[in-house]
């Protein structure tokens, strides 16, 4: 990469273009498979945000004369030590309930791809303070799908949202198992690139008017 091509940044590359859940399909288990309400969903992009932002943002000082394997183990190592603190701030804020659902796709989380792939490949190649904001971008993506995820599965499976009664008519019961958040997440995968693609063909053909 280039000087001018590592300075720029946008934050929609992380949130809409290369977004990791319904874009790239990259990280997507536990919004699939523990992201069943509002609060676990809350808990896991809580966890994912501090873990994720914190691991990246020690890592990126190893130097990169370290064998290619050391340095992404080393980020594994970085990224579970910052996550027992986490895990600590997540038991005070959360019940211990919600922990419990949520299970093993809490530390899971330490090995998600923003940390050991997107690290080499894309954000060490920047200065730091155009890293972060790469990051953030990443990292909002995320976190803005799953809590999604959690809110439309409150909804239809539980009729309420957090501890807001809804009273709807009907439940879905089905969209609180794994499946059926397979099956939503699919759905909202789909829908986004529909409207992605949609989008960008309408800015490539005023574009061309505009010549």
């Amino acid at each position: 990469m280039n000087q001018q091509s590592t300075n720029k940044v946008r934050l929609s590359d992380g949130i809409v273009k290369q977004n990791v859940v319904l874009m790239s399909g990259l990280f997507a288990a536990p919004v699939i498979a523990a992201s069943t309400d509002l609060y676990s969903s809350l808990a896991i992009s809580l966890a994912f945000t501090l873990v994720t932002l914190i691991s990246i943002s020690i890592s990126y000082f190893l130097p990169r004369k370290l064998v290619f394997a050391v340095r992404i183990a080393l980020y594994a190592v970085i990224a579970a030590a910052v996550f027992t603190p986490v895990a600590l701030l997540l038991n005070q804020i959360f019940s211990l309930t919600i922990i419990q659902n949520i299970g093993i796709y809490l530390p899971i989380i330490i090995t998600n791809p923003l940390i050991l792939s997107k690290t080499e490949s894309r954000f060490y190649y920047r200065p730091f303070k155009y890293m972060l904001k790469d990051v953030i971008g990443f990292i909002t993506g995320f976190d803005l799908v799953c809590i999604t995820v959690g809110v439309i599965r409150d909804v239809l499976v539980n009729n309420q949202v957090g501890t807001i009664r809804m009273w709807l008519p009907f439940q879905i019961p089905a969209l609180g198992t794994v499946f059926g958040g397979f099956i939503l997440v699919g759905v909202l995968s789909g829908l986004f690139r529909a409207i992605y693609n949609h989008n960008k063909k309408r800015r490539a053909h005023r574009s061309k008017e505009g010549r």
